[in-house]
């Protein structure tokens, strides 16, 4: 789970880093701009200050050369020139006598010495010339053809044999000679670059005209390691350079060219005309050559050369590159302090709602034990103090829970589930003292009689006062109310009936000075060490053994109730087992007519014959699955194999009786008993009226609304309602006022009494007149002597059973089938 502190912290961090970002994209971006406003700046301001340099350095020396070919031209005497039939209309060479071919000469000769003088002073004085020359047309002279000079190593300029025009041939870089090329161009300018005696040059040339004729070619040769020199040292950052070509983009300088070579030869994603423009202007040119991002900027300068300015990309991104780490690293550096900030202000802020939710972690698991220290007055503070509030509140409360959980609300003693904790403490206590606990069980007799006689107030006062008896005998922690009137304790073997005795005592004015009767059973732990629970079954069970008497009694669990307890969860355990495969079987005793003798009427009652234990006793099997509230299985059972023999009866053209099925009280809890035996009587097409239903006046006393209407249930279905053992405890004549039974069944212990006196023929024989009185029909059972049965039908009883007509058989239908 994200904590508030850790959303906080993070929502702020993102709020600054998008902030930080945004200015950080925001400034790459400007600061890009600007870098690459400020490089196009740079390059053409260097592009500018290059090109004016080198336009003085070109302008000087076609200054130069246009002065002295100026003079040369202003030299030239065109009288004589016309006298020599050099000029004119009619001036041919076989129209030139042989006097004025070599006048012409001599007059030619003269002119270039005085030229060559004044051409050598200035040449003298020019940096970067290499040559100097003026070539006379050949077709005006002969043997003059003008003179030239040149640089021989570190020498100054030196006369050489003047150049013959019709001589040349076609120079490397040029498409004619250097003479017919200049001749071509037909005013001064710059030629070049191309190999001139063995080495690149650049040639400003001038041709030289006097009266429309060609009189030579005058010019000057400047070496392209010269040009290179103006620019070569010109460095743009760390590695940018220039570079110039001339009108016809070829080079004359490039660091990574040669002279010469075609500039465009160069492979770049410059689009096409991009460089025909006068200059680059503020234009951002880049272009990627040999996978090298560069940029450049150019212009062109008056003699139609070009200067280029070039520059790689990233040299020129160094600079704010380097800005723009430093300022990422400035920038995380101020994230981390703000981060590291944030932090301690956070964890100041959150500090007291982490104290809250830890303190509320431990209120879910249930521990209280937290301290709340902020008390400042702020909302948090206010916060603080209210969980502070609910805390206690919610303690108090489930401390007052708890003792509602477990502890008896009426005798504020340990209720069960807490007994059997503090029990097992209290027993184990005991025996590492050396000692043998036992665990005793207590039940008050006759609450029942009590509630109807005292009401309910009477006995809760009644209650709590044995509690307190319980209490100081036995001590807090070893002594619970278990349910009702229902105690259990721990003590010692030593003096456990000591404590009993007094208890006992005590309980002889326990009610106004009179007594009260209890029921105790104790299991001793020598017998066997088993868990509490268990121990406290095992001494209810001794208790229960003595269920029925009302006087006070003590009953240790012994080996023989072991034993007995072994066979109830045997019982238990195999129930479903025994009733599948047929260990328990129904056997029928005959009910007959007072009058004549004859059978009326069949009870079912269910044998268990184990494969184990052999015979189990109906009054031992019965209360069992009773506790356990799986008699509804057995009782069910019965009536399915009831159904099943009436059925077989009828297919074999047998006689058949009524039958009267015994039900119990956890029938009627553990299912609708009621609808399960009309279906199932219904399903075998049986008549309602032959299955009679028998009912113990003790489980109607238990609940008499919920019994008074499970009986008329049955009745108004057509079934047969029976009162059995009525007589058998505290019979009340109440219920027969308030159900109609459709008979009632005498209890065999009037037989049992029948020689100890008249008094109980007396009783019987008022029961059986105001049972007749009713409507109601009559049966006794437990008859086993003819004296017995002459009786019953002397004082008017109906129907008689007993050992006397029959003991309960099996059916087989075997027996009634012919061979």
């Amino acid at each position: 789970m994200r904590s508030i502190r850790s959303t906080i912290t993070l929502i702020t961090i993102l709020v600054i880093l998008t902030s930080i970002l945004s200015v950080s994209c925001a400034t790459q971006i400007i600061l890009q701009a600007e870098t690459d406003k400020n490089s196009v700046d740079t390059m053409n301001l260097i592009n500018d200050g290059t090109e004016r340099l080198l336009e003085n350095y070109f302008e000087s020396i076609g200054q130069t050369s246009e002065l002295v070919a100026n003079i040369a031209i202003d030299n030239l005497d065109s009288v004589l020139l016309v006298e020599f039939d050099a000029v004119g209309t009619n001036s041919a060479e076989n129209s030139q006598t042989s006097e004025q071919k070599n006048a012409l000469d001599d007059y030619l000769d003269n002119y270039c010495a005085e030229i060559q003088k004044i051409y050598s002073g200035i040449a003298d004085n020019t940096p970067g010339l290499i040559s100097y020359y003026y070539c006379i047309n050949p077709e005006l002279g002969k043997k003059i053809h003008g003179f030239f000079y040149m640089k021989k190593g570190k020498t100054g300029l030196i006369e050489q044999a003047p150049l013959n025009a019709a001589d040349l041939t076609i120079n490397e870089g040029l498409e004619k000679s250097w003479y017919d090329t200049a001749v071509d161009m037909g005013c001064p300018g710059w030629v070049g670059p191309y190999v001139c005696q063995g080495q690149w040059v650049c040639s400003y040339m001038i041709p030289i005209y006097k009266s429309g004729i060609l009189i030579g070619v005058m010019g000057v040769d400047i070496s392209c390691e010269s040009l290179a020199a103006q620019v070569e040292d010109i460095r743009l950052y760390k590695t940018g350079y220039v570079c110039l070509v001339n009108s016809s983009e070829h080079v004359i300088y490039h660091p990574e060219m040669p002279i010469g070579s075609y500039y465009k030869d160069i492979k770049t994603n410059i689009s096409a005309g991009e460089l025909d423009a006068p200059n680059s202007g503020d234009k951002l040119i880049r272009y990627t050559v040999n996978d090298q991002r560069k940029q450049l900027s150019f212009s062109t300068l008056s003699n139609g050369m070009k200067l280029f300015c070039i520059v790689p990309v990233s040299e020129i991104n160094a600079s704010w590159s380097k800005l723009l780490y430093g300022i990422t690293f400035i920038t995380i550096l101020i994230i981390l302090i703000f981060v590291i900030l944030i932090f301690f202000v956070m964890d100041a802020i959150t500090k007291p709602l982490k104290q809250l939710t830890d303190a509320s972690k431990k209120l879910a698991d249930s521990d209280y034990d937290v301290d709340l220290t902020y008390n400042s007055k702020n909302e948090i503070g206010s916060l603080t103090t209210a969980f502070a509030k609910m805390r206690d509140n919610i303690r108090q409360n489930i401390n007052d829970l708890n003792h509602q959980v477990f502890y008896d609300r009426l005798t504020d003693l340990p209720n069960m589930r807490r007994f059997f904790t503090l029990a097992e403490q209290e027993r184990e206590l005991l025996l590492q003292e050396g000692k043998e606990p036992v665990m005793v069980y207590i039940n008050i007799i006759g609450t029942k009689n009590y509630n109807r006689q005292y009401g309910f107030s009477t006995v809760d006062k009644l209650i709590i006062g044995f509690s307190g008896i319980l209490l100081n005998h036995f001590g807090e922690n070893r002594v619970c109310r278990l349910s009702g009137d229902q105690f259990a304790a721990v003590a010692d073997s030593s003096n456990v009936d000591e404590i009993l005795s007094e208890v006992l005592q005590e309980c002889e004015t326990a009610i106004n000075g009179t007594r009260l009767p209890i029921r105790i059973g104790i299991y001793p732990n020598k017998i066997e060490t088993v868990d509490t629970n268990i121990a406290c079954d095992r001494a209810k069970y001794a208790s229960d053994l003595k269920k029925g008497e009302i006087s006070s009694s003590i009953t240790y669990y012994d080996e023989k109730m072991l034993k007995s307890n072994e066979i109830e969860r045997h019982i238990i355990h195999n129930l479903d087992r025994a009733l599948k495969e047929g260990w328990v079987k129904v056997y029928y005793q005959p009910i007959v007519r007072a009058s004549d003798g004859k059978v009326c009427d069949e009870e079912a009652l269910a044998r268990w014959i184990d494969p184990e234990l052999g015979f189990l006793s109906p009054a031992f099997f019965i209360p069992v699955l009773e506790q356990s509230k799986l008699i509804y299985k057995l009782d069910l059972y019965v009536v399915d194999e009831v159904l099943k023999k009436m059925k077989q009866q009828a297919a074999a053209g047998l006689n058949q009786v009524s039958q009267s099925i015994n039900l119990s009280r956890m029938d009627f809890e553990s299912c609708d008993i009621v609808e399960e035996i009309r279906r199932r009587v219904d399903d075998a097409s049986i008549e309602r009226s032959q299955i009679s239903i028998e009912i113990t006046e003790s489980v109607i006393g238990e609940d008499f609304e919920f019994m008074k209407e499970q009986v008329k249930r049955f009745q108004g279905l057509g079934f047969p309602v029976w009162m059995d053992d009525f007589g058998s405890g505290y019979s009340s004549l109440d219920v027969l006022s308030q159900i109609h039974f459709d008979l009632i069944k005498f209890d065999m212990r009037f037989m049992e009494c029948f020689d100890e006196g008249d008094e109980g023929k007396i009783i019987l024989t008022q029961l059986v007149k105001m049972a007749i009185n009713l409507g109601m029909g009559t049966l006794c059972e437990g008859v086993e002597e003819a004296e017995q049965a002459k009786f019953l039908k002397e004082i008017g009883c109906t129907r008689i059973q007993g050992y006397y007509y029959g003991k309960p058989m099996a059916f087989e239908i075997q027996a009634f089938q012919k061979p």
